[in-house]
């Protein structure tokens, strides 16, 4: 199924988003230091980090078009919920990529500039970080609903309905666990759902 493809390309950004992370040494301990060493990091490899942000737009557009090519295959109110509630989810993180990427970007100019990090980057890195939480859960949220979809039409295996369901469920209990979330959170059981639809 078409919808299915789609919605494992995001497998493929993943890899050119981990050029940025290897090329600006963006991993773990980046993103524990403190604010100020976050911004003279970014300024110093200000390119790398946009390569990190840029395939995010392209894996929010295509996971859209694949997640409404399944609401209308499904053809069930619950499906179009959880379509909408991943329109939702993306458009947080998609403020989220344009704090973090564009706004912290200029506060690391800003800083480089005047050797003080400008007062609105700690509100900017706060809210980018509530937006990502919102995108994981939501994005979760979303594919327990197009499971609940499946198990209500015979158009998809009962199977998957219940595979997407668990994994949706599974995810934001791992990221309470952690006590944190990475965006990539939000993508396992979507492409969960691709994997099962391209295999039927």
């Amino acid at each position: 199924m078409v919808s299915g493809a789609l919605l494992l390309v995001p497998i493929g950004m993943g890899f050119v988003e981990a050029v940025g992370y290897r090329r600006g040494r963006f991993l773990r301990a980046f993103w524990e230091l403190p604010l100020d060493a976050k911004l003279d990091h970014i300024g110093r490899n200000e390119a790398a980090w946009w390569i990190m942000y840029v395939p995010w737009l392209a894996t929010v557009a295509v996971t859209t078009g694949g997640l409404a090519g399944v609401a209308f295959v499904l053809s069930d109110v619950v499906g179009w919920v959880g379509f909408g509630g991943f329109v939702l989810a993306a458009v947080a993180w998609l403020m989220a990529i344009a704090q973090q990427s564009a706004g912290l970007s200029e506060a690391a100019r800003q800083r480089a500039a005047t050797g003080e990090t400008p007062g609105w980057a700690v509100a900017t890195a706060h809210v980018s970080h509530i937006l990502e939480l919102f995108w994981v859960g939501a994005a979760n949220l979303a594919a327990v609903a197009y499971g609940f979809a499946v198990l209500r039409t015979d158009v998809l295996p009962g199977w998957l309905g219940w595979t997407v369901i668990v994994a949706g469920l599974a995810i934001p209990m791992l990221a309470l666990a952690l006590r944190d979330a990475f965006p990539h959170l939000a993508l396992p059981a979507l492409l969960v759902l691709g994997v099962a639809l391209v295999l039927t």
